[in-house]
């Protein structure tokens, strides 16, 4: 594989690709990556249980394809099996957000437990945790925001919030879910806080710093 090439993915692996974007790909609208590592990239329909329908809707297109029709796929190199991420095309910024449950119950509970046995840290990698919305942003262009965590607050219940540094101190924010374990794959930096018991708070300087305990 090329060194220039930059998604992990092999170039040649087939990706499930709107027909539609063929013709337009300005139409995208959001992409699935799922727990195999595979992509899935539409202009907004969804899979159908009429099989015909599907096949009218998707085809197959290899990745390297994809990102000739799809160049800005590449900012999410680093994007986490079972994520998805919406395309705001008036910011050219996608939107990241943990993947819903599917139809299948079986699948999905083989899954999450396979999920809870390797991981290694506090808690469960499928709680819901609170990120800024910054952090669950990635802007394409040039003037796109420091994506960090600033701060992490362990809630009395045990909850969860992490802070961007694109948060200004002492102003309100506003807040977006995703799963712990996508939160450490994203910002694997994180980890050296998550002994954190209910009530500290860890904070920084700035990116890359250490974590100092600020309260509790």
């Amino acid at each position: 594989m090329s060194n220039d090439w930059p998604l992990r993915q092999d170039p040649e692996s087939p990706v499930i690709f709107a027909r539609a974007l063929l013709e337009d790909p300005s139409q995208l609208a959001f992409v699935v990556l799922d727990d195999d590592d595979d992509w899935f990239i539409s202009d907004g329909a969804e899979f159908d249980e009429d099989m015909d329908v599907n096949r009218e809707q998707f085809g197959a297109v290899s990745l390297r394809e994809a990102v000739e029709l799809v160049p800005q796929l590449t900012a999410l190199a680093s994007l986490p099996t079972g994520m998805a991420a919406d395309w705001d095309p008036e910011r050219s910024a996608w939107l990241l957000s943990s993947v819903a449950d599917s139809d299948d119950e079986a699948e999905d509970r083989e899954i999450r437990d396979a999920r809870i046995a390797a991981w290694q840290h506090p808690g469960s990698p499928v709680d819901e945790v609170q990120l800024s919305t910054g952090l669950t942003e990635i802007v394409t262009g040039g003037d796109a925001p420091v994506r960090a965590v600033r701060q992490v607050v362990r809630e009395g219940d045990g909850t969860w919030l992490f802070v961007g540094f694109e948060v200004p101190e002492a102003e309100d924010f506003e807040v977006e879910g995703l799963e712990l374990e996508h939160v450490v794959r994203l910002y694997p930096d994180v980890v050296n806080v998550l002994q954190a018991a209910p009530g500290q708070v860890f904070d920084r300087a700035e990116p890359g710093a250490e974590w100092e305990l600020v309260e509790g």
